[in-house]
């Protein structure tokens, strides 16, 4: 029918029928359809100018396949090396579409229907940028630098607009994936990942749970790693991505005041092989925390499971333990 005949037949009808004819033609939209309509609908329903909301939509749904055409180039290296895909012209300059694409990331806010999928694009900006500092998929080895971020700046974005969908099992395991795992740029180091997620996880309740999660993910990589599969530099990142979800549970457990689990457990799951590295990582990690007294109570744990530290180490407890008088 014409849209005339339209206006004219809900003109007149009941309120409940119209609900039900509504959702019924909704149900008929694919799920592209419905994620340039939705901010159309929720404009008319607000009152708010349709013609702006509609542009929006369609401009968002551009902004998706833009972004998704990059990662897929940045992957197969064609901002790098001679292909068809990415002209030679414009492989420089992926470092300012980036930058474009984070902007317009930016105006999606909380309340829009293309909020979810605005974080699962910036995620894989961000993964994208992890992985161009393990290998060269840019004529550079420092894609953070180039793009203008710190990566845990750009991290703790990550983690902010993901827990704004809700302290998910699955949101939380995979922000301690990102924390602990991945490329690192020349300026970042794990822990300050590390620190930024312990930040953001912002009660009691949700660091149990992460918590369980890191434990989890400690077991499961360990399985993975039992399996033998890998060459020798990709077993290394397995056992130190392992090392690292360890860390993560003693700062989880210190920021919970629960060290006497968190301890014993960093020691007993570590994979270093050395004791007295374990225990130097373990004293790296209160020092970044600024722990001063778990920094010696956790020396004194090691004294007791008799790892004999490094002269820098008893140098530097012996002067703590003066300066705490």
């Amino acid at each position: 029918m014409k849209i005339q005949e339209f206006r004219n037949l809900i003109s007149t009808a009941d309120r409940a029928l119209l609900e039900k004819a509504f959702a019924e033609s909704y149900k008929h939209f694919n799920k592209s359809q419905k994620e340039e309509v939705d901010a159309l609908i929720g404009a008319i329903l607000e009152g708010k100018d349709t013609k702006t909301a509609a542009k929006a939509a369609v401009n968002f749904g551009e902004l998706g396949a833009q972004i998704e055409k990059f990662v897929d180039n940045a992957y197969a290296q064609n901002y790098l090396a001679p292909n068809r895909e990415v002209p030679k012209s414009a492989r420089s300059k992926w470092r300012f579409l980036v930058k474009d694409f984070l902007k317009a990331l930016d105006k999606v806010a909380l309340e829009s229907p293309d909020y979810p999928r605005s974080v699962e694009l910036r995620t894989e900006l961000y993964d994208v940028l992890c992985e161009g500092c393990n290998v060269y998929l840019f004529s550079t080895d420092d894609p953070f630098r180039s793009v203008g971020w710190k990566q845990e700046e750009l991290f703790q974005v990550v983690v902010k607009r993901t827990f704004a969908l809700g302290y998910t099992r699955e949101n939380v395991a995979a922000m301690l994936e990102r924390a602990t795992g991945g490329g690192l740029s020349r300026e970042c180091l794990h822990v300050e990942k590390m620190l930024v997620l312990l930040g953001e996880l912002k009660t009691s309740d949700v660091r149990y749970l992460a918590l369980e999660e890191a434990k989890k993910l400690v077991t499961k990589k360990k399985a993975e790693f039992m399996k033998g599969k890998g060459d020798s530099t990709s077993r290394y990142y397995q056992n130190e991505h392992i090392s690292n979800l360890c860390e993560m549970v003693l700062m989880i457990a210190v920021a919970l005041a629960e060290p006497d689990e968190g301890v014993p457990y960093f020691f007993e799951n570590c994979r270093e092989s050395d004791p007295e590295v374990a225990l130097y990582r373990a004293l790296y990690v209160m020092d970044w925390m600024e722990e001063d007294q778990m920094w010696i109570d956790i020396y004194k744990y090691g004294i007791s499971r008799k790892i004999r530290p490094r002269k820098e180490l008893v140098k530097e407890y012996q002067e703590r333990v003066k300066k705490k008088g």
